[in-house]
């Protein structure tokens, strides 16, 4: 099934997104922000709290929320978006623990961070990690879903769409760098808002509201699933916030960017809690459609529920908004994606080998980044392409597990002194080896695994939530151990880059503090997980 789209929704749909990609580049132009790296790669380190709280929505918003919560939610319930209601424990962890002494160290990357924390060797390390994730799954996954998506809705070729979104993305990016991103990402945020609030409410209106939506479909209106369920056990969920969420939100480079190029902390922290008020709005306008879908137009396939709801729905014009909305999720993404791959090669490689690089280089440099990154994303979207049911599994069941031998090491290494560089190389070594274990049962098969590996499939290992929470748990314990017997870090190093709990604490600044704006917050998502538990 394909959408059907007339005159007037390609014109809504073309001056949204245009619109806002032209208004990014101008507002870049205008503060001329590409004159100097920390301009080109932080916005010059001058955001305020609403753009670095819709940047950071934006990023996080892809085609798998508006096609694939949707369509999950049409066959499993509002139990798909269980997930989206974590944020408050992630990025709040964020701004609490790690955010403080990535600015109080003026980093531009968190490997940059993780080099005053350890060592040279770590930062290069990490860094790159952080690229291969960014181009061979961040990039290649963005492209390729982005096109299957579109080729689904209205037959575009899917290799020509990966080049064209590609290459529109990189040019974008290398004009206006990190600026156009920011404003871009604002802009395509109230975009992505209006457009799928406006499906919602139409939804629910056809239905006849609320009430009369959770009579017509009780069971798909619940999230609180039961431990052993195979997709959302809702405990599974919570714990996978723990360590996939905290190393997402708080130590990912693309996502982290935008809180660093932030005028302050305060600034940075504010962004940090609007964008955590955006997240509580995914739940109602990405998964409650498919919902409606199912009371609607009950019978069909969950892969086609987004284009149903388009085609059935929504007025002319509407599905246009929400095309535009489509784009501008898959835009916003690669578009964080395309300046953190310049900001990692240049601030940890290129600096690295020529510190003396002036700032004009390191933006032309920046800029070539961007086009080789570009173009190795294109490459690998295409290997996904004729490869979809190899590679794209593969690489899927990778990046699950990616975070788990890192997340440790960073955060605790902020948080303890007692963390040591030796410790945190052990528990990365760990990490790789469990994530190696887990990955090939996924990848052998059900009956296969149950012979090789027994113990993952318990009621509590074989979900891969579970997995990910035992196996921190794991890499946690390696991380302390192996501390505990090896050379202490000198403290001078730690005094920029570790918590002082005996410090004292910041004055309560009332309502302008984050804190009480983070317990608000808090008290919300608990609330809402109550409401439709």
């Amino acid at each position: 099934m394909q959408i059907t789209l007339s005159a007037l929704d390609w014109v809504v749909c073309l001056v949204a997104l245009l619109g806002s990609i032209f208004v990014g580049l101008w507002l870049a132009v205008r503060a001329r922000s590409s004159e100097n790296s920390a301009g080109f790669f932080l916005a010059g380190r001058t955001l305020t709290w609403p753009i670095i709280g819709a940047s950071l929505f934006a990023t996080n918003i892809g085609a798998e929320h508006l096609v694939g919560l949707s369509g999950d939610s049409y066959r499993y319930g509002l139990c798909a978006g269980t997930v989206e209601l974590t944020t408050a424990i992630c990025l709040g962890f964020a701004a609490a623990v790690l955010l403080p002494y990535y600015m109080k160290n003026k980093v531009f990357t968190i490997p940059e961070f993780l080099e005053k924390r350890y060592s040279p060797h770590a930062r290069s390390v990490f860094s790159g990690l952080m690229l291969v994730i960014c181009i061979m799954t961040k990039t290649a996954f963005t492209l390729y879903a982005g096109a299957l998506v579109l080729h689904a809705l209205t037959g575009w070729s899917i290799m020509t769409t990966v080049v064209a979104l590609g290459g529109m993305v990189a040019v974008v990016t290398m004009i206006g760098g990190f600026t156009t991103v920011a404003y871009t990402d604002t802009i395509q945020t109230v975009i992505m808002l209006v457009g799928s609030g406006a499906m919602t409410l139409i939804g629910l209106h056809k239905v006849g509201g609320w009430n009369a939506l959770c009579a017509a479909a009780p069971q798909a209106m619940h999230m609180m699933k039961p431990l052993d369920d195979p997709n959302y056990p809702f405990w599974g969920v919570i714990a996978g916030a723990v360590y996939g969420g905290i190393f997402y939100w708080g130590m990912d480079q693309v996502n982290v960017q935008r809180m660093l190029g932030g005028r302050d902390l305060r600034q940075a922290r504010w962004g940090a809690m609007f964008a955590t008020l955006l997240k509580l709005t995914p739940v109602f306008i990405f998964a409650l459609p498919g919902v409606i879908a199912l009371v609607l137009f009950p019978g069909g396939e969950s892969k086609t529920t987004f284009v149903t709801l388009l085609n059935e729905l929504l007025p002319s014009g509407m599905r246009g908004l929400l095309l535009a909305s489509l784009l501008a999720a898959m835009i916003s993404s690669l578009l964080a994606v395309m300046n953190s791959i310049s900001t990692l090669v240049v601030r940890d490689f290129v600096l690295h080998f020529r510190p003396l690089t002036g700032e004009r280089a390191q933006v032309a440099i920046g800029r070539l980044a961007i086009l080789i990154g570009a173009v190795l994303g294109i490459g690998a979207a295409y290997l996904v392409y004729k490869t979809p049911d190899g590679l794209y599994k593969y690489l899927q069941t990778i990046s699950v597990y990616l975070v788990m031998p890192i997340t440790p090491a960073i955060a605790f290494g902020i948080m303890s002194r007692r963390v040591t560089l030796t410790g945190a190389g052990v528990s990365v070594l760990v990490g790789i080896a469990l994530a190696s274990i887990f990955v090939a049962d996924q990848l052998m098969g059900v009956q296969a695994g149950q012979q090789v590996f027994p113990w993952l499939h318990h009621k509590m290992t074989l979900n891969y939530t579970y997995r990910g929470l035992w196996g921190t748990l794991i890499v946690t314990a390696a991380l302390f151990i192996t501390s505990a017997f090896t050379r202490k870090t000198d403290p001078a190093q730690l005094k920029m880059t570790t918590v002082d709990w005996h410090a004292k604490r910041e004055a309560f600044e009332g309502i302008r503090d984050w804190r009480l704006q983070w317990g608000a917050l808090s008290l919300v998502t608990v609330g809402l997980y109550y409401w439709i538990r």
